[in-house]
């Protein structure tokens, strides 16, 4: 397994930041690759996300503990990935959002297609940081 970390810092209250983590409706508008998003019973979510071969139905099971703001998660069937999202107040107005990943290489590029080998983790670096960047914007662009 591989593990990646990032965080990126928000400009906007770690309260708003944590609201938008739960809308998995939206999760589409800045995940790359994901072509739909929603949640189920609370705490599982079943993403629609583009692969090599097509399109494929991921589900997640969440774990949210909302006095620490950090959501757990792990795939269910598909490729192994889990991971955890966690929201840190920086001040009244800024926040940071750390993002964990752990996951199979070969697995994501058996499913996923793509590169190999390092390629493939850097692909999932620029990924997770693209997605964390879109994230960002959507937060920030939100009235509050």
């Amino acid at each position: 397994m591989s593990r990646l970390q990032e965080h990126i810092d928000v400009n906007a209250p770690a309260r708003k930041v944590w609201d938008q983590l739960h809308r998995i409706e939206e999760y589409s508008s800045f995940m790359d690759g994901v072509q739909r998003a929603s949640a189920h019973g609370g705490d599982r979510a079943r993403l629609g996300v583009r692969t090599g071969r097509g399109e494929q139905e991921f589900e997640a099971v969440l774990s949210d503990r909302a006095d620490e703001q950090t959501i757990t998660w792990q795939t269910q069937g598909g490729p192994e990935l889990q991971g955890t999202l966690s929201v840190r107040a920086l001040d009244s107005d800024h926040s940071q959002v750390q993002v964990r990943v752990e996951y199979d290489p070969q697995a994501l590029q058996d499913t996923f297609g793509g590169p190999k080998g390092m390629a493939q983790v850097h692909a999932v670096e620029r990924t997770v940081r693209g997605d964390l960047e879109h994230f960002r914007d959507l937060v920030e662009r939100q009235k509050s």
